[in-house]
């Protein structure tokens, strides 16, 4: 159940940072420069967590267990670091900007998604070869 979770909450992402990555592509002069980079860094965390789960990373071993958990944990203090700016620009503004906020709640959900299947699967246990 948690493994399908963090599938769609991934694809999620992965969608997201499309839909980012075009909005600035065809409203490049409306729309902030670090736009295209958060949508590239959600399709990233987005993708690199589909392929871990299904299992695509596995000759890598727990190499690729432990980028996804830094990378995870990367991500969950960048997205709420988002969450949080976004909430704060809201209420201070009248322009009411939901894209920030978006975004950073779809990178800390996956991210605290992720992180909850590392450990609660056991994965980040070393597995030494014998």
């Amino acid at each position: 159940m948690l493994k399908a979770l963090v599938m769609v909450a991934s694809v999620a992402n992965c969608l997201g940072g499309i839909v980012l990555i075009a909005t600035w592509a065809m409203m490049w002069q409306h729309v902030p420069i670090i736009v295209p980079f958060i949508g590239v860094s959600l399709l990233i965390q987005g993708g690199y967590t589909l392929l871990y789960l299904r299992g695509d990373l596995g000759r890598w071993g727990d190499l690729a267990t432990g980028a996804l958990f830094a990378g995870e944990s990367l991500s969950a203090c960048v997205g709420a670091g988002g969450l949080l700016q976004g909430i704060i620009h809201n209420l201070q503004n009248a322009d009411m900007e939901m894209a920030p906020v978006l975004a950073g709640l779809l990178m800390l959900v996956q991210a605290i998604l992720a992180l909850l299947y590392l450990l609660v699967g056991d994965r980040l246990a070393p597995r030494f070869k014998t």
